[in-house]
């Protein structure tokens, strides 16, 4: 097959592409909270899906799932490459401190989701239940979804106590 338009250059592949942003790396790590650790959401649930997702937006959402989903691999924390992240995001247009990508780190960052100092960044691998004020700024049927949610964790919640200090038949029979 003949190339159509000879003259046209090609046009790199886009891990060639360099962006410019404030850090060329970024190194992230762990942000360790044993209370979130233990009864958070995974960013990649269907709780952050569905609730956290309005708040955060669609770019921060994936963010936070690809560096959990990178500390599940990488433990002690890894190199992130801004622009091969960016890219691999769909958000790699432009770069900067006011790209997409930048925004989108912002907005974790505002959020809770992640602290950064400089080029070093630390996730939570968990995020908590949305406060009532978030809940609040949730769209259409989200609020009586999410409080319907919430009833059903703490029955849940409640079942599971009593199960455990309720005697069962075979301590009854002693």
């Amino acid at each position: 097959m003949t190339d159509l338009h000879p003259e046209r250059p090609t046009a790199p592949a886009p891990t060639d592409r360099r962006l410019d942003f404030p850090e060329a790396v970024l190194h992230v790590t762990t942000w360790d909270d044993p209370v979130l650790d233990n009864l958070g959401h995974d960013p990649r649930s269907h709780y952050v899906e569905t609730y956290w997702l309005p708040m955060l937006g669609p770019s921060a959402t994936w963010l936070a799932r690809r560096l959990v989903s990178g500390l599940e691999l990488e433990p002690e924390g890894f190199d992130l490459d801004p622009t091969e992240i960016a890219l691999a995001l769909g958000i790699g247009g432009r770069g900067g401190a006011h790209s997409p990508f930048w925004r989108s780190l912002e907005r974790c960052r505002r959020f809770g989701v992640l602290r950064r100092s400089g080029p070093h960044v630390s996730v939570r691998r968990r995020l908590p239940p949305l406060t009532g004020h978030q809940i609040a700024k949730l769209p259409g049927d989200l609020r009586p979804r999410h409080d319907a949610w919430q009833a059903d964790q703490l029955q849940r919640a409640v079942r599971d106590r009593l199960a455990v200090r309720a005697p069962g038949p075979e301590r009854l029979a002693g």
